[in-house]
This record gives structure tokens, sequence and C-alpha cells, in this order.
């Protein structure tokens, strides 16, 4: 199976090729780097490449991973990522992340909102749980825009590095979904 293409007509989810080495490289950046456990080292054009053979392997296979790139319809520039993780109980737990250039506009909760219409109708997911560091208020902001309901911080849920961390657990469920518009092509 290959990563569908999923449009609001701003955005674009659509499956990472290698043509997204240099973009992905040039758009990280301390923080996300930090957030996402790459930190002190930023990724190599090296590691973004096995990261994309890895997400497009598991596109082929049918496995857990649902990654897509989110690309802004006008430019074909990408913008960040979103990747859904699936698990045998028909709950995912998803994840996004937007380049500093493409912050502040909206785009990561249109990516969002795409991942999760495109969960409940094609996968049948039956819940979507974020889990979101405390402090982040744009991640939490997105969440809650998109429909998200605060559950509670779960205490040093997450290890990255030599150190756990508290993180804020959202989840969405089908009977959740607003009324966005949603092309698959």
């Amino acid at each position: 199976m290959a990563a569908p293409r999923l449009t609001d007509r701003t955005i674009v989810l659509n499956g990472h090729t290698l043509a997204d080495v240099e973009a992905h490289v040039a758009g990280e950046d301390e923080e996300q780097a930090r957030r996402f456990g790459w930190y002190p080292a930023r990724s190599t054009p090296e590691s973004v490449r096995q990261a994309i053979e890895r997400w497009q392997a598991e596109w082929e296979s049918d496995g857990a991973g649902r990654t897509f790139a989110v690309r802004e319809v006008r430019t074909g520039s990408l913008a960040g990522g979103c990747e859904l993780r699936l698990r045998d109980d028909r709950i995912a737990e998803m994840s996004y992340w937007t380049f500093p250039a493409s912050r502040g506009r909206g785009l990561a909760g249109r990516a969002v909102e795409l991942l999760c219409r495109w969960a409940f109708a094609e996968l049948a997911v039956e819940r979507i749980e974020l889990y979101v560091e405390p402090n982040n208020a744009a991640s939490r902001g997105v969440a809650l825009r998109a429909g998200f309901t605060e559950e509670g911080t779960l205490r040093q849920r997450e290890r990255l590095g030599e150190e756990r961390r508290d993180m804020v657990l959202y989840s969405r469920l089908p009977s959740d979904r607003g009324d966005a518009s949603l092309e698959e092509s």
C-alpha cells in the first residue's frame, strides 16, 4: 500500500520521497530535535534518508506506522510531517511537526484534521491519542483546536535521552469530528 494523497486545498499529506532529504534537514531546528529526542545532534542527510526509507517500507508492508509529509499546496514545499502509530486495539497514537518557516499559520492543525478524518474513515480507528509536553503551548493549542480532549498529565511518560518527561494526554474519537473537507486523490 502506498501513502494516499490527502488534501484540504491548503496542504497536502502524501508520502515522503528521497527528494525530501535536503528540505527535511534544512527545516529542522534544535527545539524540534530536542522534542523528538534527537538532541543534542540534529539529523543528518543519511539519517533522514534512512528514516524516509523506513517510512516507505512501513507503508509497503502495511506496518504499524503511517508517516506523511505535510506540503503546502501553493508552493509544494515541505512544511513538516505527521504520523500515526497503529495498535491492534484500534487505537492510534499521533505525532506531528512543522518546520520553523511553516509555524504559526495553522498548517499543523490542518494536517492533524486531515489525518484524523482519514484514520477514522479508512482505517476504522476508534481513538487517536496525542502525548504533548506540558510546556509545548503551541502543540497543546493544535490539539484543542483539532477537537482533542485533554485527559490529564501522565507523569514521567516519555524517556528522551537520559531524562523522563511528563506528557499531557489528549484523545479524539470519531464522534468528535469536525466538518473539514477531506479529499483523497
